[in-house]
């Protein structure tokens, strides 16, 4: 089985990460939404991006002459992480401190933590990985872990392209005893090929505060996104700048980026352990600074139909400055768009050329700054944004 992202694109068209499986190597297209108005199609689109390449590694010097040798590469360990059927090798696993260059050129991952593992990494510079730079998978056991004033950079495929991977600190829990705990804070996230800051299932509790988020800006090839909150997972998201994540949506597959993503529901299938994915709920979204992304601030939780919560999800996104120097993505921009039920959107400043009435999309003509219409979401409440 392959553990594929996918990206839901919608009306609100949804740009983020999704974890479903498939029996092949690759992911398919699925279009199930005929009964549904045209608006709320737009807004239930799923496309399933694969993760399809291998990496080749090396783990002690090559002497190319008798006069010239390359530097010594990393070693690369396995760590029995697996994604698209592979071993997802990494420099360092389970380490206690990490401080300093970590050089990830011919792995898949920086820094891998395992199951009852604990650590902090503080003072690093981790580059150079296809895959993650930073991984906690306390899907088995818990792992305590803050990561703190570091530099993550060039992780994906170089040049980026279109796969979907490349993600630059990834937390999952996604089984009963297990989980993800601590903080990730005063990092710069950059160069990462998907997405910044992924934090995904019931057992994560992330505070994720004042970081530097930075995409490549508006692109052609993939849907990046800065920080998710995805599947259960407990967090708050505050004070961080995230920019640059933008893509053209059409022509292409019809995504839109996202800044800062908060998604959940059965409406995503089922999740790793086998029971449909569960609303993300609580979220606080306060005080961020987003620039030059598709769509500022994210909400996205979904019943198995397709339609909003019946129970409230109460995520807050309060005192975020939003702003979009360009209507790049033919077809969803907003500042804030919302799916869930009793979600505050409160004195945020929206703003730019992106956002708003000059910015009319194929699945948001009216160029709502913030797309929070009942038709597709219950009780919103907006308030005091400007």
């Amino acid at each position: 089985m392959v553990f594929c992202f996918t990206l839901l694109t919608t009306k609100h068209n949804f740009g983020i990460l999704f974890l479903g499986f498939t029996a092949n190597s690759g992911c398919v297209f699925s279009n199930q939404f005929n009964n549904f108005n045209r608006r709320l199609e737009m807004k239930i689109k799923i496309v399933l991006g694969a993760i399809a390449l291998l990496v080749l590694f090396t783990t002690f010097a090559m002497t190319v002459s008798a006069q010239t040798t390359l530097p010594p590469q990393p070693k690369c360990s396995p760590t029995g992480f697996l994604r698209d059927g592979i071993n997802m090798t990494a420099v360092l696993i389970n380490p206690t401190l990490v401080t300093g260059p970590v050089d990830a050129t011919t792995c898949n991952i920086g820094v891998y933590y395992g199951p009852g593992s604990s650590g902090v990494i503080k003072g690093a510079e981790i580059y150079g990985a296809n895959y993650f730079g930073v991984v906690a998978n306390g899907d088995a056991g818990d792992i305590t872990l803050d990561i703190l004033n570091s530099n993550i950079h060039d992780i994906g495929e170089s040049p980026h392209d279109g796969t979907q991977h490349g993600v630059g600190i990834y937390w999952r829990g996604f089984f009963a005893g297990g989980g993800v705990t601590g903080k990730i804070a005063g990092n710069t996230v950059t160069g990462y090929q998907k997405s910044g800051i992924v934090t995904n299932g019931t057992g994560v509790q992330a505070t994720i505060q004042g970081n530097t988020v930075t995409g490549d800006g508006h692109v052609y090839f993939i849907a990046m996104n800065g920080i998710q909150i995805g599947y259960g997972a407990s967090a708050s998201v505050m004070k961080n700048r995230v920019s640059g994540n933008s893509y053209i949506g059409f022509p292409g597959d019809g995504s839109a980026s996202g800044g800062i993503i908060v998604v959940g529901g059965a409406g995503y299938g089922q999740c790793p352990d086998g029971n449909d994915c569960p609303y993300t709920v609580n979220t606080k979204v306060t005080d961020n600074v987003l620039v030059n992304n598709d769509v500022g601030v994210y909400l996205t939780n979904l019943a198995a139909d397709y339609s909003a919560p019946n129970t409230a999800t109460n995520i807050k996104a309060v005192n975020n400055t939003i702003s979009s120097d360009l209507c790049f993505n033919s077809s969803y921009q907003a500042g804030i768009s919302d799916v869930g039920n009793n979600d505050k959107m409160i004195n945020n400043a929206i703003s730019g050329l992106g956002y708003g009435v000059g910015c009319k999309t194929i699945s948001n003509p009216s160029g709502a700054a913030i797309d929070a219409d009942t038709s597709f979401t219950n009780r919103p409440k907006v308030h005091a944004n400007n």
